[in-house]
């Protein structure tokens, strides 16, 4: 019997088969259950005593088969389930250096922790956390480097306070070490550092709010969308696809009506825009700073030729319109009511039925 692998032990030897009467195995008298039947308590305790190992790679434990219970509960080579719950069992000695740098839901400290962002995600995922969070890591630089300046006026302070001790030498030389003047050099290369980063951030914001963003919006059949409206067989208003303004930027959509809106009806083609909630609403500036540009797009094929319509709305202050949304969406737009007469459309702009209305927002 090889005791070098884990084994089941029996507590009482067998002495029948199933549905008949318990026999000597010597002498095949029948035996009484109650009387002649006990455990063999004197075997148990020498095959409890019986040397084994332990079977796992690395384990050099060597013990009475008693013992292997505690010995499981103790093995550094024993496999328990990762604790981030990735389903894979390591040795209970391997479990750390699982968990830190091959566990796929192992997480990670943002590369801004130093700054005091306290999130942790996971490494796929430090990329995306970094660009999705970028005004706050502005803002933790920022208070960082306060910090450092307000600590490095603390150290001036206290150099000015040393060089007035000039005149006696031996003060002189108590209160400046080493140390202090380390510390006075370690504040400035810091902060010389925090500038530096918080300038690229700024660079890189700037940069990403300043490009322009174009939407390009194509209504098919709008020739026979318009006498359906004026005849009641269509709704009024027409929805583009809400779409976001760059990367990480605002949530939008554009409303059309056909036929036109209060002043405009009947004789006009109306536009507007509407700020819906979006994912990066707490990373933006509000109100709405942008300025958005409609434009009827001329269907000549030549674009020296195109003598395209549009109308531009400016940038204002903070308005039911403008203002960060706290519903689906702000109850209130803002466009052009006379955008595009439609005596004027009949012409080249409808010439190919479909038209192409261009949202340029900067």
């Amino acid at each position: 019997m090889d005791y070098g692998k884990w084994s089941y032990i029996p507590r009482y030897p067998r002495v029948e088969r199933d549905g008949q009467e318990p026999k000597c195995p010597l002498d095949n008298i029948v035996l009484n259950r109650d009387k002649d039947i006990f455990p063999d308590k004197a075997t148990q305790r020498k095959i409890l005593s019986f040397i084994i190992h332990c079977p796992r790679d690395g384990c050099q434990w060597t013990g009475e088969l008693r013992a292997k219970e505690n010995h499981e509960n103790d093995c550094q080579r024993f496999p328990a389930d990762c604790p981030n719950g990735c389903g894979e069992s390591i040795p209970r000695d391997e479990i750390f250096v699982h968990t830190q740098d091959k566990c796929p839901l192992a997480t990670r400290p943002c590369p801004y922790a130093d700054m005091g962002c306290t999130k942790k995600v996971q490494q796929d995922d430090v990329d995306s956390h970094v660009e999705a969070e970028m005004r706050l890591h502005l803002d933790l630089v920022g208070v960082k480097l306060r910090d450092t300046e307000e600590e490095l006026q603390k150290l001036r302070n206290k150099e000015e306070e040393l060089q007035k001790l000039r005149n006696t030498q031996e003060e002189l030389q108590k209160l400046r070490n080493k140390e202090q003047l380390q510390m006075l050099k370690n504040t400035q290369e810091e902060l010389h550092n925090t500038k530096q980063l918080v300038k690229k951030l700024e660079e890189r914001i700037n940069a990403l709010e300043k490009k322009p963003f174009v939407y390009l919006w194509k209504i098919r059949g709008f020739h026979e969308l318009l006498r359906q409206v004026k005849t009641g067989y269509e709704d009024e208003v027409k929805l583009s696809a809400p779409f976001y303004t760059s990367e990480f930027g605002y949530k939008v959509r554009m409303s059309l009506y056909p036929n036109g809106a209060g002043e405009g009806r009947n004789t006009h083609l109306s536009i507007f825009i509407y700020i819906m909630k979006g994912d990066y609403d707490s990373n933006l500036q509000w109100p709405f700073p942008k300025r958005v540009t409609f434009t009827l797009i001329d269907p000549k094929e030549n674009p020296e030729d195109r003598d395209n319509i549009s109308a531009t709305l400016e940038k204002e202050e903070k308005t039911d319109w403008n203002s960060r949304p706290r519903k689906k969406e702000n109850s209130v737009g803002m466009g052009f009511r006379k955008f595009v007469s439609h005596k004027l459309m009949k012409g080249a702009y409808i010439l190919n039925d479909p038209i192409f209305i261009e949202a340029r927002i900067v």
